[in-house]
């Protein structure tokens, strides 16, 4: 669903920022305007004489342009087709489908529209299949469709008894759609298949819903999963069928990857905001090589590295027009990108340039006890990147443009830490730090590393006196709690502690002297 209340919000904040702000790894090639028209969905067509095509979404029905020559695209024609702001199309070999929410008085616009591009770009043949079988005639509109394999998918369509879900549509003959069965659980804004495998965007259930397929005539559910927002725009599969990518079509929703390699433990990974207007959420999603392709609200087209899932970084944007920049094809025969920005009625031709993020992670903790840190902030100070700590003190963050950046480590209670680092594109670093509690004095926090030996251990530790003249010993667990302590007793310059009864884990030994000095170390059993 498209919030225009939303979308006229945005329309002054985005003119004011758009002339301010540089294209970065997405360049504009042409542009085309269809005065008077709003644009929705676009997809592509590769015709076997070579020659390329955007099929594009306008509100007074599907337009065909020759996108050949991207520095000068060439409008062939336009098909007619019943007047909205919705129309949606997606091409399965020589064969465009599109569909609307638009509904024609006369009933002869409505329902799967049908166009065989093969005599580009002289004619295009069109007709609109309404059903057959046992939804004959009962077809007038839909939300939007998908295209996979020989069958096509009419999402959010208008058969209320069949729950407004999914058609699922034999194409075979790509002329004459058959219809094979259907998912009527919920209302499906959006789906995406791969293979037999269906994952359905329910908006209005705030999830998504995975399918075996299988049997196209009977859909079996597999699982739902609920999204951040709970209100799923759309989703997309990672290449190698791992991940999600998932749209919450809702203000200041993110953009949330999942680990869906195990439909039983399905995991969220990372969520993401667009960089310019961060409250604008993505709009849908394309993936193509790791890299996931963000039509957005506040007319942004954002460019996001997803090779590590769990730290999602945006290397590229380019800013459209007045309000939405509703979708965007990365998948053409010439690497182009596609793109349309609603209001103003503009196709974009863009090239981009697909360069991998610089990847910074690690782990934060408390340098007294071990214990992990949460909500940490770090931050890449000349960006203003902010990530958190989870609860296990690990963090990820990272930047588009390699270089050396001041990066701290800051939360409530601790002395901050800064350090500088060197970022590269398509590198990791990982740096780990322990933060100090304000009030500790860094003197009891000295070194022991040539006091205290194994360490690791196992049974024994061993002391060495190095003149402190040692007289107590505590150990704590990783919670701080003191689980055994004693006096130590020197013989010569060494001394021994029996730790053979503590169970395996990472401890925080402390040793004082008679003076009360202190010094501790980590010990791992």
């Amino acid at each position: 669903m498209k919030r225009l209340t939303h979308i006229l919000s945005f329309v002054l904040l985005t003119v004011l920022w758009a002339s301010a702000q540089s294209p970065k790894n997405l360049s504009m090639l042409s542009s085309m305007t269809f005065t008077g028209q709003t644009l929705a969905g676009c997809w592509h067509y590769n015709s076997t004489s070579g020659n390329e095509y955007a099929i594009v979404g306008a509100s007074n029905g599907l337009v065909i342009v020759d996108i050949t020559n991207p520095a000068s695209p060439n409008l062939v024609l336009q098909t007619p087709g019943p007047n909205s702001l919705w129309h949606e199309v997606k091409v399965l070999g020589d064969y465009a489908y599109g569909v609307s929410e638009g509904v024609d008085p006369n009933n002869i616009l409505n329902g799967l529209q049908i166009i065989d591009l093969r005599y580009l770009p002289d004619s295009a043949p069109t007709k609109f299949y309404q059903g057959d079988g046992a939804i004959l005639n009962q077809l007038t509109s839909a939300h939007t469709v998908t295209a996979d394999g020989h069958y096509v998918y009419v999402n959010g369509h208008n058969i209320n008894i069949l729950g407004s879900g999914i058609l699922i549509l034999d194409v075979t003959d790509p002329w004459n759609p058959v219809y094979t069965g259907a998912i009527t659980s919920n209302y499906c804004h959006d789906s995406y298949v791969r293979g037999d495998t269906l994952y359905s965007s329910e908006i209005y259930a705030g999830q998504f819903s995975i399918f075996d397929i299988s049997d196209r005539s009977t859909p079996v559910l597999i699982t739902s999963q609920s999204t951040p927002s709970l209100f799923n725009h759309n989703a997309w599969l990672s290449d190698n069928s791992q991940y999600l990518f998932v749209t919450d079509e809702k203000p200041n929703a993110p953009m949330t990857s999942y680990d869906v390699a195990d439909f039983s433990n399905i995991t969220q990974l990372d969520t993401f905001y667009n960089g310019l207007f961060t409250s604008s959420e993505v709009h849908n999603v394309r993936v193509l090589n790791d890299f996931v392709l963000c039509p957005s609200y506040g007319s942004q087209l954002t460019l996001v590295d997803a090779a590590h899932p769990h730290n999602l970084i945006e290397v590229g944007n380019f800013t459209t027009g007045t309000s939405l920049c509703w979708d965007a094809d990365p998948y053409t025969n010439s690497g182009n990108i596609i793109a349309t920005d609603m209001n103003s009625g503009v196709l974009y031709i863009l090239a981009p340039t697909y360069t991998r993020a610089c990847y910074l992670e690690g782990n934060v903790t408390d340098s007294l006890t071990g214990i992990s840190l949460n909500n940490v902030a770090v931050t890449l100070s000349s960006l203003s990147i902010v990530a958190n700590t989870a609860p296990s003190g690990d963090y990820a963050t990272g930047c588009a443009d390699s270089g050396t950046y001041v990066v701290s480590f800051s939360r409530t209670g601790y002395v901050t830490k800064t350090f500088s680092v060197n970022l590269q594109n398509g590198q990791q670093v990982t740096l780990d730090v322990q933060l100090l509690p304000i009030g500790a004095s860094v003197a009891n926090i000295s070194s022991l590393e040539n006091v205290v030996y194994p360490n690791p251990a196992n049974g024994v530790l061993n002391i060495t006196d190095n003149g402190s003249k040692w007289k107590k010993f505590s150990i704590s667990n990783a919670i701080g709690q003191i689980i055994f302590e004693g006096d130590l007793i020197l013989v010569g310059h060494s001394g021994t502690i029996d730790i053979s009864k503590l169970p395996q884990g990472t401890y925080n030994l402390k040793l004082q002297n008679e003076n009360g000095e202190q010094q501790t170390q980590f010990i791992k059993l």
